[in-house]
């Protein structure tokens, strides 16, 4: 454990020494940026060893396990999936690699026909087309809950139902509500699938039953993939507008399992829910109604959330069958349910900047910046240096620009922006290098990430900017090393 640890420590000390590869991944077409694109990083066997996600300026970065031989995939909605060649990741590089992927309609509503039934995820046009985009979404979902920086505004809440499925207080405890925040806070954490798949979704113990709801892990495993199989289907009524991939549990599974479908927009290809029912639960017990609901969200930057989700448990009691039943066995009945759900209140980087507020949430002071912390494996470091203030200063200083003075304002962009009420920032240039033709140019940071140069404020909405400000040459060099001796604006976004 102690050399292992060790390993981690120096990894994270003496970041130059990994092999990376960064670059853009641009629309061949309009040549625009293509920003929460997914993007994973695979070695020679077709093993993730990475994962991360665009950038609004379509930038990333991928730092691989070990020098060798490595493949990009991506995949974003409304664009053809891409593999790059090999490339080669040599200790201590960083490889400079950028790709124009193919825009295509997004076609879901010809694709899919209802009732194609597949075990083998991959075949079949239908059930392929809606997995490949059901699983972009659960990737990126999965990828956020890994990446530390992420601070979680979490309201969960816990109730008592009737066996006619109202709310009741006394059975399974009373009504609660609590309400959880942290840093790599994951709304809910299933249990391996590995384990899963050996024990199934219902355990019995000495203290009950353990009901195990999917997560976006468990829903991209293989054990997962390997014993259930998948259906297309169209929606109707709630779900007009959707269109389904629907699971059950493989022939010939005997344990306590799931059912259900991952509804996606026919119109977008994008993931909106999960609902799922357990199956084969023990002692014989059928409810329809033992079963739960996530609802997913993307953000604009890509991000991908869990929203809102619920699980409801039957609760069972074993009563004797009345004579007109037959009488003699006891059989368990279902006398309520014990519901538990939450939802994503807030949600924030390590900066304060919002990547998420529910509605009718109030606003709450942006938290504290994390303790350092070990990525990972596959995901990018978290930024060492210096977060940003979040604080507000006075409007009109020179140095920052906050939202208080362009209230009304008819900038479409962060650069319309600069250019109307601190033209100087743009003015601004350091000493030229002529080994290095960009080094006169002043650098962006958006929420301690750096995007490039100043032409990047264009892909910022205005109304997206909460504040901005200038650091100098020498206070940019010290903050953020050299080569930025031409300046920084740093861009704290909602």
């Amino acid at each position: 454990m102690g050399a292992r640890l060790a390993a981690l420590l120096l990894i994270t000390a003496l970041p130059a020494a990994a092999q990376s590869v960064r670059g853009q991944l641009t629309d061949s077409v309009s040549r625009a940026p293509l920003p929460g694109a997914f993007l994973t990083l695979v070695d020679d066997h077709g093993v993730e060893q990475a994962r991360a996600i665009t950038n609004r300026a379509g930038e990333f970065l991928l730092t691989a396990p070990a020098p060798g031989t490595y493949r990009l995939r991506s995949k974003r909605i409304g664009f053809r999936p891409y593999l790059s060649p090999a490339l080669t990741l040599r200790a201590g590089e960083a490889t400079a690699y950028s790709a124009a992927i193919d825009p295509i309609p997004i076609a879901l509503a010809e694709v899919v026909v209802a009732g194609e039934r597949q075990c083998d995820i991959d075949s079949g046009a239908s059930v392929a087309a809606l997995w490949d985009e059901a699983r972009e979404a659960l990737a990126a979902v999965s990828w956020t809950s890994r990446v530390p920086g992420y601070w979680y505004e979490i309201v969960q809440y816990q109730r008592a139902l009737n066996a006619g499925g109202n709310r009741q207080v006394g059975r399974g405890g009373d009504d609660s509500t609590w309400h959880e925040v942290g840093f790599q806070r994951v709304p809910f954490k299933s249990a391996p699938a590995e384990q899963l798949a050996a024990q199934g979704y219902v355990v019995v113990d000495a203290d009950g039953w353990t009901y195990y709801e999917p997560d976006a892990e468990v829903l991209l495993s293989d054990p997962f993939l390997r014993t259930h199989c998948f259906e297309t289907r169209i929606g109707r009524g709630e779900t007009d507008g959707l269109v389904g991939l629907a699971f059950s549990p493989a022939r010939g599974r005997k344990l306590p399992d799931i059912t259900g479908t991952l509804w996606i927009d026919r119109r977008t290809a994008e993931l909106r829910h999960l609902e799922f029912s357990y199956t084969r639960l023990p002692e014989r017990v059928v409810e329809p109604r033992a079963g739960g609901r996530v609802d997913f969200q993307r953000m604009p930057s890509g991000v991908w959330i869990v929203k809102e989700w619920v699980i409801r448990m039957p609760i069972a009691e074993r009563r004797r069958r009345s004579v007109t039943e037959g009488g003699g066995e006891s059989l368990p009945t279902v006398v309520g349910f014990l519901e538990r759900g939450g939802n994503a209140a807030e949600i924030k980087t390590n900066t304060g900047a919002l990547v998420y507020r529910g509605p009718g949430v109030d606003t709450v002071a942006a938290p504290p910046a994390p303790p350092p912390a070990i990525a990972p494996t596959g995901a990018p470091a978290p930024p060492t240096g210096p977060a940003p203030e979040t604080k507000r200063r006075r409007a009109g200083s020179g140095d920052v620009l906050s939202e208080d003075e362009f209230v009304g304002t008819s900038a479409k962009d962060a650069y319309g922006l600069v250019q109307q009420y601190r033209p100087n920032w743009l003015r601004g240039r350091g000493p030229l290098s002529i080994t290095d033709p960009t080094a006169g140019d002043i650098q962006i940071y958006i929420n301690n990430s750096r995007w490039g140069d100043a032409n990047h404020l264009h892909e910022i909405p205005a109304q997206d900017v909460v504040e901005m400000r200038i650091l100098r040459g020498p206070d940019a060099t010290m903050k953020y090393g050299v080569n930025h001796a031409a300046g920084v604006i740093e861009v704290i976004t909602r």
